[in-house]
């Protein structure tokens, strides 16, 4: 069971919120997620596919590191999907030392540049605002350790033909994981372009 070997901290929140069994789609994923490898995850829309993304991120982070630059970026659809995302992060990580920021078109950029320098652990931001950041030395991604695409079917073309890949192909190092409902013409662009090796995971 994927749960057991998580930490004692998620674990306990899992069983506070309820959740006492991994999907079907949780018990392939998860395990290869944790192992490091480039994952394709391909799931219905009620699989558990944003509960899988938030217990590998926070499995994978430590509390406290050195730096305050991100260590996980997720990319998202539009900012309901941002801050969305950011309030089922929060469930867990108000118990622990670990900061989200959700970044899109509607805020301003130097709000966002200010709160993103004094230090935040998880950005999750349209690939658009996040791509405006990075072109003028707004976010410092050089601790990038995970790079991970919620609901990539839904995002327009033209964030894979341009702001995505750019930013994936500049951190070759990086984990890369994509959450999709299916494995579509937009999911075969990303394995053409940086996730050759990718494992595809169909459930």
């Amino acid at each position: 069971m994927p749960f057991k070997k998580l930490k004692p901290l998620l674990k306990g929140i899992l069983e506070h919120l309820n959740i006492v069994e991994a999907t079907s789609f949780q018990k392939c994923v998860i395990p290869k997620i944790k192992s490091g490898a480039n994952i394709f995850a391909v799931g219905s829309g009620n699989s558990g596919k944003t509960t899988a993304l938030i217990l590998t991120t926070l499995q994978k982070l430590k509390d406290y590191e050195e730096y305050d630059n991100p260590r996980v970026l997720v990319f998202v659809k539009d900012k309901v999907a941002a801050l969305a995302l950011e309030e089922k992060f929060k469930i867990f990580t108000q118990h622990m030392n670990i900061t989200t920021y959700s970044v899109y078109e509607e805020q301003a950029i130097q709000v966002q540049k200010d709160i993103i320098y004094e230090g935040v652990d998880i950005v999750i931001s349209t690939a658009k605002r996040l791509t405006k950041l990075y072109l003028m030395n707004g976010i410092n991604l050089n601790d990038l350790n995970t790079l991970i695409i919620e609901d990539a079917n839904e995002l327009p073309r033209i964030d894979f033909a341009a702001d995505i890949v750019r930013i994936s192909e500049s951190f070759p190092k990086c984990q890369f994981v994509v959450f999709s409902t299916d494995y579509d013409e937009k999911l075969k662009s990303l394995r053409n372009s940086f996730m050759g090796n990718a494992i595809k995971v169909e459930v």
